[in-house]
């Protein structure tokens, strides 16, 4: 796995919790039904998003409406008002964009004074 992170700061819980489900969704996927040898995680965040990519080399092929994993993936995702496309054509691996938002600053924590 390589993994590239451009995330400087925490984010809101909601988001951190739906990232890592994605990310853990999309390895378990990779490795149990595409067999793929590599796959690379990109997250960054910029002004109001969190952008996710994760690739893998596997068998491709992939559907959201294939099963519960990739469907729960969306409904996780677009409960917090973000978006997910997958990218999947046979034999060439698959490619999971999501795109989830964030509210400046939201993620920092704060003592009470």
């Amino acid at each position: 796995m390589e993994l590239e992170l451009s995330v400087l700061e925490r984010l809101p819980e909601p988001v951190e919790v739906a990232a890592c489900y994605v990310v853990s969704e999309a390895l378990t996927n990779a490795a149990k039904h595409a067999r793929a040898a590599a796959v690379q995680v990109q997250a960054s965040a910029a002004a109001d998003r969190l952008h996710l990519l994760v690739h893998d080399d596997g068998a491709g092929g992939a559907e959201v409406g294939r099963g519960s994993g990739l469907i729960g993936l969306a409904d996780r995702v677009q409960a917090l008002g973000g978006t997910i496309a997958v990218h999947s054509p046979a034999g060439q691996g698959t490619t999971l964009e999501v795109e989830l938002p964030v509210e400046p600053g939201s993620g920092r924590s704060t003592s009470p004074s």
